[in-house]
């Protein structure tokens, strides 16, 4: 597949803001400008980068780990870091880093899972309303062990919906390897269960990441069905902030450090000539000074009332 310049050099934008705006949670979140759970991505960039840059803006996507999806589908940063950082926006339609419906993000489930059959309802309105909309669906390697994504699965491929469903599988389910989980070693092996199409993929490499989703997606969009990708990839962090991560050898750490996709699709442009060091020291500049732009929009916001915060959870 040839991929144009202006979408190769896209996607390596996104891939650094991506890594940024993780770099950027981390730093608040551990220096107490905000607190509370923080669950990061990165090196798990690649898969969503590759699938905001070939969706519309209209198309479903279900986030996985980090706000990579939402940097993907290019939702404003200044509502990624007001919402993360548990700030009123000052707008009708506040927007999230897991929920902007107008850029196709329905939101996500506290119990990982139950937003599946959510989005395969999404799909389903789709088919039902004869609309070419496309739902995506991220979720973990552990989260596919969960019910409901067996019968969200089951039921979209019986209904041939407009559906991709991703699963980043990262290695580990919290702390549990994923050897010890599945008694097969590709998980995409399960497609051919639901009778959809399955696919395994090196995760941190964005361009192959790009070529088996804009075919699934393609495949969804002219009515071909669901399919199921599997890449496999790896959390630079720890499963959350603080994580001592007993669990993972420091020589896996480092082996996969080696492979991570930023680094890796950077080096890879700069050898095709489609990226010069020159436009490495600019993007960095320009992405860095949007994200200094959105976390100081983010603080001059006032913090919601208990009223306010109430009102929400019953809705």
């Amino acid at each position: 597949m040839e991929i144009p310049k202006e979408k190769l050099l896209e996607m390596y934008r996104k891939l650094v803001t991506c890594r940024k705006v993780d770099d950027k949670l981390y730093e608040l979140n551990t220096t107490g400008i905000f607190s509370g759970w923080l669950h990061l991505g990165a090196g798990q960039e690649a898969m969503p980068v590759a699938v905001g840059s070939i969706l519309r803006k209209d198309d479903y996507l279900k986030p996985g780990r980090g706000e990579h999806c939402a940097v993907a589908k290019a939702v404003p940063l200044k509502s990624i870091f007001a919402s993360m950082m548990a700030k009123k926006q000052q707008t009708e339609k506040p927007e999230s880093g897991v929920y902007a419906p107008e850029y196709g993000l329905l939101g996500i489930s506290g119990s990982l899972g139950e937003d599946v059959p959510i989005y395969v309802g999404a799909a389903l309105s789709s088919k039902q309303l004869g609309i070419d909309l496309v739902t995506v669906c991220f979720f973990g390697e552990g989260t596919a062990n969960r019910g409901p994504v067996h019968e969200a699965m089951n039921l979209a491929a019986i209904w041939k919906l407009p559906i991709v469903f991703i699963c980043e599988n990262n290695q580990y389910a919290i702390s549990m390897h994923v050897s010890r989980a599945f008694a097969i070693a590709d998980i995409a092996d399960r497609a051919a269960g639901y009778g959809m199409p399955g696919v395994v993929v090196d995760g941190n490499d964005v361009i192959a990441c790009y070529e088996v989703a804009y075919d699934a997606i393609k495949r969804a969009r002219e009515g071909g069905g669901p399919s199921f990708i599997e890449d496999k990839t790896y959390r630079l962090r720890g499963h959350w902030e603080g994580d001592p991560e007993r669990y993972r050898p420091k020589e896996e750490i480092e082996e996969w450090r080696k492979k991570e996709p930023l680094k890796r699709y950077r080096e890879r442009l700069l050898k095709l000539g489609i990226l010069t060091a020159e436009d490495v020291e600019r993007y960095d500049a320009e992405i860095t000074a949007e994200i200094e732009e959105a976390v100081k929009y983010a603080e001059s916001l006032p913090r919601p009332s208990l009223e306010e915060l109430t009102e929400t959870l019953r809705l």
